[in-house]
C-alpha cells in the first residue's frame, strides 16, 4: 500500500505545479496501479485535495475503476466549486450504474437547485426505472428548467409509468415541453402512445413531423400493424409519415398496403411509399414502379426511376433509356446515373447520347459513367464533347479521357490546354501528358498535328538510335 501511495502521489503531484502532465495522461497512470489498493487513495484525493486537477483525475479514475465504495464521495462532489469537477463526478456516478441509485434517490430532494439538476441527469443516464416514481412525485414541485430535465430523464429511464405525465405535456405542456415529451414517449416503447402520436401528427403534422417520426420510429416494430392500417388516413401528413416509417422499418408486412398506396391520390405519399418500397428487392415490385413513370408529379417520377434500379436491376435499362428523352432534367440525370450503376456494353451509346444533353450535370455524369465502363469506343464521343462550355463538365470529361488512355485524345487535349479558364487547361495539359507518355510505353508515335485528335499510328520499327 506504501508503495502504491507513493506512485500515486507522485502522479497527483505533477497535477498540482506547472508540470506539463495531462489529466488523460494522468488517468492512464492511475488506471494502471493496482485498483484495489489505489480507490481508497483516491477517495481520499477526492475529498480532501485543494487542486481541482486532482480532484478532476481522481473522480475521472473512480468512474473508470466502477469504484462503489466511492459514490458518497462522488455524490458529495456534485457540490464541488469547480464545475469541471462536479461533471467528473457525475459521469463517474453513471459509469457506476445501479449501485449508486440509492444514495441518488436521497438527493433527489436536496435544498440546492444545481445538485438536484445533476440527480436527475444521472438517473436518466443510468436508466433507473425504479427511480420514475420520486421523478414523477418531484415533477410538480421543479422550476421549468427542472421538469424538463425529469422529462428527457423519464425518457432515458423507459418507464411506462411516465406515460400519462407525457401526454398530458404534449397536449398543455407548451411548444418547448411538447416537443422534449414527444421525444421521451417514443423512447418508452409503448404502443399505447401510437395513436397519440398520429392524432398529433393530424393537428400539428407540419410543424411536429420529424420529431413524431422519430419517435414512432424508436417505438419500433410493435407500430407496424397500426402504421399499416394509418395508410388509410383520411390526413395526408398521418399517411406520409407512416410511409416513411414503415419504409424506414423494412417490415415486409406493410409491403402489399405500402404497394396500394402508390396510387393515393396525394403526391407526397406516393412519393414516401415509392421510397419505403424500394428497401424490398422483390420483383413484384417492378411492374407498380413502371407505371409511376408516367405520374404527373416530376418528384414522383423521380423517386419511382431510382427505385426501379434498385429493385429491378438489368430489367430497369429500357425504361432508363426512354427516360434520357423526358423533359424534366432532374430525371435524365438519375436515368444516367442508373444507367451507369447498372453498367455494360448496352449502356454505352445512351450515355454518349447525354454527353449532348442541354443540362450540364447530366452531361458530367454520363462522362463520369462512361469513365466507369471503360470501353473504348467512348473515347470518339468523349473528345467531340471534349470543348463543353461548362467547366465541371469539361474537367470530367478530360478526366473520362484520360482514364481510358486512349493517345486518340492527345491533340484534342493540348487544344483545350490553350483555353481561358486555368483549371480546365491545367487538366487538359495533365492528361495530355499521361496519355503521351501511355503512348510512348505502347510503342506509338504521336503526330504534332492540331487539326485532328485522331492521328496517332503504331510504328513497328524502333526509333532509330542517335548518331554516334
Amino acid at each position: 500500500m506504501t508503495r502504491v501511495r507513493q506512485q500515486l502521489q507522485r502522479i497527483l503531484k505533477r497535477l498540482e505545479g506547472r508540470s506539463e502532465a495531462t489529466p488523460e495522461e494522468s488517468l492512464q497512470q492511475i488506471l494502471a496501479l493496482p485498483a484495489k489498493q489505489v480507490i481508497p487513495l483516491l477517495i481520499e484525493a477526492l475529498e480532501k485535495s485543494p487542486h481541482y486537477l486532482v480532484r478532476l483525475v481522481s473522480a475521472m479514475a473512480l468512474g473508470e475503476l466502477r469504484a462503489e465504495k466511492a459514490i458518497p464521495a462522488l455524490v458529495a462532489t456534485l457540490s464541488d466549486s469547480s464545475l469541471t469537477v462536479q461533471r467528473a463526478a457525475a459521469e463517474a456516478l453513471a459509469k457506476i450504474g445501479k449501485p449508486a441509485i440509492p444514495l441518488l434517490l436521497e438527493q433527489i430532494n436536496h435544498e440546492e437547485l444545481a445538485m438536484r439538476r445533476w440527480v436527475i441527469q444521472i438517473l436518466g443516464k443510468i436508466g433507473a426505472k425504479e427511480a420514475a416514481p420520486a421523478l414523477l412525485n418531484r415533477f410538480t414541485q421543479e422550476a421549468p428548467e427542472l421538469q424538463r430535465l425529469i422529462v428527457e430523464a423519464l425518457g432515458e429511464i423507459g418507464s411506462r409509468k411516465a406515460f400519462k405525465l407525457l401526454t398530458e405535456l404534449v397536449k398543455h405542456g407548451g411548444a418547448d415541453f411538447s416537443r422534449t415529451a414527444i421525444e421521451a414517449l417514443g423512447k418508452l416503447k409503448d404502443p399505447k402512445a401510437i395513436p397519440f402520436l398520429l392524432d398529433i401528427l393530424a393537428r400539428d403534422g407540419a410543424e411536429l413531423r420529424r420529431l413524431v417520426r422519430d419517435a414512432l420510429m424508436s417505438i419500433g416494430k410493435e407500430s407496424v400493424p397500426q402504421l399499416v392500417r394509418s395508410l388509410k388516413h383520411p390526413n395526408q401528413t398521418v399517411r406520409q409519415v407512416a410511409a416513411e416509417v414503415l419504409g424506414s422499418m423494412g417490415d415486409r408486412r406493410a409491403l402489399r398496403e405500402l404497394v396500394k398506396a402508390l396510387k393515393d391520390p396525394d403526391p407526397l405519399v406516393r412519393q414516401s411509399a415509392v421510397q419505403a418500397i424500394a428497401r424490398f428487392p422483390d420483383k413484384f415490385l417492378f411492374e407498380p414502379l413502371c407505371k409511376l413513370l408516367n405520374d404527373p408529379d416530376q418528384e414522383v417520377r423521380f423517386q419511382a426511376l431510382k427505385a426501379l434500379v434498385q429493385v429491378g436491376k438489368q430489367m430497369a435499362k429500357p425504361y432508363l433509356k426512354k427516360a434520357l428523352r423526358d423533359p424534366d432534367w432532374l430525371i435524365r440525370l438519375t436515368a444516367v446515373q442508373g444507367l451507369s450503376q447498372l453498367g455494360g456494353e448496352d449502356v454505352l451509346e445512351g450515355l454518349c447520347d447525354a454527353l449532348k444533353d442541354p443540362e450540364w450535370s447530366v452531361r458530367y455524369h454520363a462522362a463520369l459513367g462512361l469513365a466507369k465502363l471503360k470501353n473504348p469506343k467512348a473515347v470518339i464521343p468523349l473528345i467531340q464533347a471534349a470543348f463543353d462550355p461548362h467547366p465541371q463538365a469539361a474537367l470530367q470529361i478530360i478526366k473520362a479521357l484520360e482514364e481510358l488512355g486512349d493517345p486518340r485524345a492527345i491533340d484534342t487535349l493540348r487544344r483545350i490546354a490553350s483555353a481561358n479558364i486555368p483549371e480546365v487547361s491545367s487538366a487538359a495539359q495533365r492528361a495530355a501528358r499521361t496519355l503521351q507518355e501511355i503512348a510512348q510505353a505502347k510503342g506509338f508515335t504521336v503526330l504534332p498535328s492540331k487539326r485532328s485528335a485522331r492521328r496517332v499510328r503504331s510504328t513497328t520499327q524502333p526509333a532509330p538510335s542517335p548518331a554516334k
